[in-house]
């Protein structure tokens, strides 16, 4: 039994598959008392996920206690308590012992009507939704606002009857959803408790270090369980998302370090199916000319315009390194990859000098680096790196295939972009970032993105490596690992995003390069620095972190942050 306790201000609560989310609004600092519920959808915006905001008291709304575990979320006032668990992926269960309940919708354009016996159903018109409210025990009532000519939004009040209120909520895209006929809160939490039970036992075994850090690491993968979502439209399968709470959609670099953290399961097939899973999830949506969307949500959003860093030949490299693909497989990866690696060669070499560029900061992941104040259409070096790994991993491919000439083909082109990227990029004392086409650059560049050339290990030349490792040490390495920004340049912000924070995808590809580079002692240094960040100062899996105190900044319940987390445990449990 996987005990987990779950402070859902932080990490919203659901289950593996499901779209719904609970998470909960603190009314003190100590996060000891809190005064509103969240409901969220994930298949919605970020922006507007919150669908509904849920108050204890038909008056004067009351305080309340929160507990939650993998099952249920139960709060608690001098009154009674209620309890809430997710049945399915669209439906909510609400079973209430003496407190009465109020749920308002959070934006405008909803309205409904009793549509039966107990039976309440609603239509959402800008999200595409369709809540239905069924009162299995209780008195439910629908609120309008009399001042109102016009009834722009309509609220729910649920009263307690003998003391007792059973609701069942579905909330469902395009169409109402049918309420359930076989619900048991007892049998239905204990199912969900087995489900959780089951994953926990299939993942990776880790040494136990103290109490704080072993509930960290139970609370991290019910981070990363809780944050699936089932297969549905273009999520071809089960799919974790960054976030059902905030980031609630897929990123086209994210989902790499998720597949990398499934590869660690103790069943390796399970590990296998998940990793592929994971891997595959943005393949579905690449264009004839290869590139991937920045951003998906199969149903509010693809983000097109902008893209992500090829970081996927160097993820299927460590994936094969675990796992034997078969040729349908491998062929499949193989056509993805090539697609993916010749947009970068052919669409977006501005000057066509053989060094492709970004359009701007968020093609790199790195949204606002320094490296691209300057300008637009950047030859930043980490882009150049990503693309040798990904051509040298086409090539790997090509030889499980039998392909000789593919394999030879793609190892030339590698090592001709390695001798490209030094010649036009290193200085001498580290590789700067170029304006394409007038390769006007600053000499002396204050962000970690000019030191992700690290990533290829033994594959960049040995003097190289040190002179940057050095600069790495001197520059950028805090007590909590690498900062984004030097602090002592004058750009560096402690919440500025990707001009100071430390985040989990550079930290985990610099710790892979590092020990692949032969740089052990620094790769465990910065690895042991961040999980004591994430699990002992931050108390958490945020976007990112202060680089010098360690506090956690933006989403929390991040899932590569989770990944990262989990990724450096295991690797790091090892040495």
């Amino acid at each position: 039994m996987y005990t987990t306790k779950i402070d859902i201000s932080h990490i919203p609560f659901s289950r593996y598959g499901a779209n719904l989310a609970l998470s909960a609004k603190p009314a003190n600092e100590e996060r000891t008392e809190f005064n509103e519920l969240y409901i969220h959808h994930a298949k919605l915006r970020a922006d507007g996920n919150t669908m509904f905001i849920l108050k204890v008291g038909l008056g004067e709304p009351q305080n309340f206690t929160c507990e939650a575990e993998p099952d249920a979320v139960t709060i608690k006032t001098a009154d009674g308590s209620a309890k809430f668990y997710i049945k399915d992926d669209e439906t909510l269960i609400i079973d209430s012992d003496g407190l009465d309940l109020r749920i308002d919708a959070r934006y405008k354009w909803i309205y409904g009507t009793e549509y039966g016996p107990d039976m309440f159903r609603f239509i959402m018109i800008p999200y595409n939704l369709q809540p239905t409210y069924k009162v299995l025990t209780g008195k439910g009532t629908i609120l309008r606002k009399p001042d109102e000519k016009r009834i722009a939004k309509q609220d729910m009040a649920f009263e307690c009857v003998d003391g007792k209120l059973h609701v069942c909520l579905t909330l469902s895209i395009k169409e109402p959803k049918d309420i359930p006929e076989d619900i048991d809160t007892e049998k239905d939490t204990a199912e969900i408790r087995k489900e959780w039970n089951e994953f926990a036992e299939l993942m990776e075994d880790l040494k136990s270090v103290d109490e704080q850090t072993d509930n960290f690491t139970r609370l991290t993968w019910y981070n990363l369980w809780s944050s699936f979502v089932s297969a549905d439209g273009i999520y071809k399968r089960d799919t974790m998302l960054m976030s059902k709470k905030n980031m609630n959609s897929v990123w086209s670099w994210d989902h790499c370090f998720n597949a990398l953290a499934m590869a660690r399961s103790k069943d390796k097939a399970f590990a296998k199916q998940k990793a592929f899973d994971q891997f595959m999830a943005p393949f579905v949506l690449q264009t004839e000319k290869g590139v991937l969307p920045d951003m998906w949500n199969p149903d509010c959003e693809i983000r097109w315009g902008t893209t992500k860093p090829p970081i996927h030949g160097w993820c299927f490299s460590k994936l094969m390194d675990m796992f034997e693909f078969d040729e349908e497989e491998l062929k499949t990866v193989y056509t993805w990859l090539k697609k993916w690696t010749e947009w970068w060669t052919i669409y977006s070499d501005s000057d066509r000098d053989g060094i492709p560029d970004y359009p701007q900061g968020c093609d790199s992941g790195w949204d606002n680096s320094t490296l691209f104040d300057a300008s637009y259409y950047v030859e930043t070096p980490d882009l150049p790196a990503f693309l040798i790994f990904q051509m040298n991993t086409l090539s790997r491919i090509a030889k499980e295939l039998k392909d000789e000439e593919n394999a030879k083909y793609w190892e030339d082109e590698a090592k001709a972009m390695l001798d490209r990227l030094i010649e036009h990029s290193w200085n001498g004392e580290r590789f700067v970032g170029k304006i394409s086409i007038s390769h006007e650059h600053e000499e002396n560049p204050t962000s970690l993105l000019s030191m992700m050339p690290l990533v290829l290990g033994d594959m960049l030349p040995k003097e190289i490596s040190d002179k940057l490792v050095a600069v790495l040490e001197r520059d950028f390495l805090t007590e909590n690992g690498l900062a984004t920004e030097m602090p002592t340049s004058q750009h560096y912000n402690p919440d500025g995003y990707w001009r100071g924070p430390i985040w989990a995808p550079s930290t985990y590809l610099l710790v892979d390069g590092l020990r692949k580079g032969g740089y052990t002692e620094l790769a465990e240094t910065v690895a042991k620095r961040y999980c004591d960040m994430s699990c002992l100062k931050a108390k958490g899996n945020y976007e990112n972190f202060d680089a010098l105190t360690g506090k956690g900044w933006r989403a929390p319940g991040y899932t590569w942050s989770a990944s990262v987390y989990m990724l450096l445990r295991g690797e790091y449990d090892k040495k």
